[in-house]
């Protein structure tokens, strides 16, 4: 048996554990991941990244790597639901193209201000670039191909144990601190003896219960279908429902379907089901099926203790209705790392990782309800008795029918509230508001720097956002009058304690407007922690807090 000393041990490989990896590494703090697949996913996974995670990826460098990924440029983004995909259209919910998120012209998105507009594209594409951002870290040690055996977390300190999944000896890994990133079979879950809470299985026509991916290569699809192309196609008819994603333009789609109680996953099911929902049989290459389950909507008791943590699945389960699972995952992480990170390097105090919990677990149940919500509106959608018929009442009800189809879609997806709204007003480590918090509404978003909401984004003088000029850490936004304060006395309480903290003048005119006050304290996952229009009178005790020493 070999040993092995690091700071943090991740165990699990997904989204979670990779962006904790990479906030880690970049702030030089070692860490050991441990993932028991040889790479990254090679079946079709979630399928939209939203403009949190993107903000996210564009903080940490490598969004335009992101977004490259995926549909072609000009491919249209559209949700469509048809009867079946070679007859009926019902509804549309029209979606911007790549070249078109990222046009200048489109920037002036009232609805949606941010510089990172959602992205399509495939959780198994993503992974591949977490993974190599996280390689590139000297103090990341990334192990996939590894199984953790056993978590330890007695003694003042967390031992995992871990063996390759090729053979070998095992490696007895000591920390600091160990994050559970392993879904919804948490080693460290189970080691704390923490349970999920809420609801474990629901059964509806769709999107509950046993349900079947089916990954397939079909580029003649596109031309039996008769509509423009679509990002997602739903199929709505009596014989079979099911959720078809195009992956890569050219062929390349998963469809979920449900399985009925009783009926085994198999490939002759799933050939079975692409012909339902098409309305036809049609030529294919059948590459995979892989059964899961919907119905979940499931938040852990608590998110962790002590030295032990948990992230992503781990911590919250969700129906993927609105894309919100891995989602969630990666702002957990984004939350988690710089925490870590600072009590490992010596600034950050015992409330700091305290925090997290009383942050992001109100956003996991927020978020698993909006994903339970929509999964109940399209799982339960009655279908008119004439839908496919070709008579004036089938007409009349298929109209009928895609105005709520419409509706759903609308519901579901145009969510930037859900998106950039978070606010982390509870916490122990921002200062308590001065102001009625933001309104939590899923389909509006007001820019806020209410203490705990997210810092808005504001395209400064020259053409790039005002979150591209935030520090790694912390940064405290002078704007206005502010430009002009002396704000030395509370950098020298931030020296004493050790935080890092960067000083960023506006001239923004728009920005002071938006940010509503001459100083705006951001902290590294860039949500707002203290806000004035003079310097705090006492400097060492906002350290303190924002620190997490109070």
């Amino acid at each position: 048996m070999t040993e092995t000393r690091t700071r943090v041990v991740i165990v699990g490989g997904g989204p979670a554990g990779l962006v904790t990896a990479i906030e880690l590494g970049r702030r030089g703090v070692p860490c050991v991941l441990l993932e028991e697949h040889p790479g990254p996913p090679t079946f079709p996974k979630a399928n939209a990244t939203t403009s949190r995670t993107m903000e996210h990826y564009r903080r940490l460098g490598f969004a335009a790597e992101i977004r490259a990924l995926g549909l072609p440029d000009d491919y249209p983004q559209d949700v469509t639901y048809f009867t079946r995909y070679t007859r009926h259209e019902l509804a549309r919910l029209r979606g911007r193209s790549r070249r078109q998120a990222i046009d200048p012209r489109e920037r002036a998105d009232s609805r949606w201000p941010t510089p990172e507009p959602l992205h399509r594209t495939q959780q198994m594409y993503v992974e591949g670039v977490l993974k190599k951002q996280a390689e590139r870290w000297p103090s990341v040690d990334i192990r996939f191909g590894w199984r953790a055996l056993r978590l330890d977390a007695r003694a003042g300190r967390v031992t995992v144990e871990a063996r390759p999944v090729a053979g070998g000896s095992i490696d007895r890994i000591a920390g600091d601190y160990a994050v559970g990133c392993d879904g919804a079979r948490s080693m460290g879950r189970e080691a704390l003896g923490i349970r999920y809470e809420g609801l474990a299985a629901e059964d509806r026509d769709f999107m509950g219960g046993r349900m079947l991916a089916i990954f397939f290569r079909a580029p003649a699809l596109y031309s039996m279908i008769p509509a423009d192309r679509s990002w997602q196609y739903w199929a709505i008819n009596p014989d079979r429902r099911g959720c078809l994603c195009a992956i890569d333009g050219d062929g390349l789609f998963v469809i979920h379907v449900q399985l009925p109680r009783g009926q085994a996953a198999s490939r002759p099911f799933a050939r079975e089901s692409l012909a339902l929902a098409a309305g036809v049989s049609f030529p294919h290459e059948l590459i995979a099926i892989d059964e899961w389950t919907a119905g979940y909507t499931l938040v852990a008791e608590r998110f962790g203790a002590g030295r032990v943590w948990l992230a992503g699945d781990a911590a919250h389960l969700f129906t993927p209705t609105a894309g919100q699972g891995y989602n969630t995952s990666v702002d957990d992480a984004a939350n988690l790392a710089w925490k870590l990170a600072a009590v490992c390097q010596g600034w950050g105090g015992r409330t700091l990782l305290e925090s997290y919990e009383r942050e992001r677990r109100p956003i996991a149940h927020r978020n698993t309800r909006f994903a339970r919500a929509m999964a109940e509106s399209i799982g339960r959608m009655i279908l008119p008795a004439a839908l496919e018929d070709d008579s004036p009442a089938g007409v009349t009800a298929r109209a009928e029918l895609g105005v709520k189809l419409h509706r759903h879609a609308a519901t579901e997806f145009d969510i930037p509230g859900i998106h950039l709204g978070g606010w982390y007003g509870d916490s122990p480590i921002v200062s308590p508001t001065d102001v009625e918090p933001p309104v939590d509404d899923p389909h509006r978003y007001v820019a806020s720097t209410c203490p705990g909401a997210r810092a808005p984004h504001v395209w400064l003088a020259d053409g790039v956002s005002i979150l591209d000029r935030f520090g790694v850490d912390f940064t405290l936004v002078r704007l206005g009058h502010g430009r002009h304060m002396d704000v030395e006395p509370f950098m020298a309480a931030a020296r004493e304690r050790g935080a890092p903290v960067d000083v960023l003048d506006v001239e923004s005119e728009e920005a002071r407007d938006v940010y509503a006050r001459d100083l705006v304290l951001v902290r590294p996952d860039h949500h707002v922690a203290w806000r004035g229009n003079a310097p705090p009178v006492d400097p060492a005790a906002l350290v303190a807090r924002v620190t997490g020493h109070l």
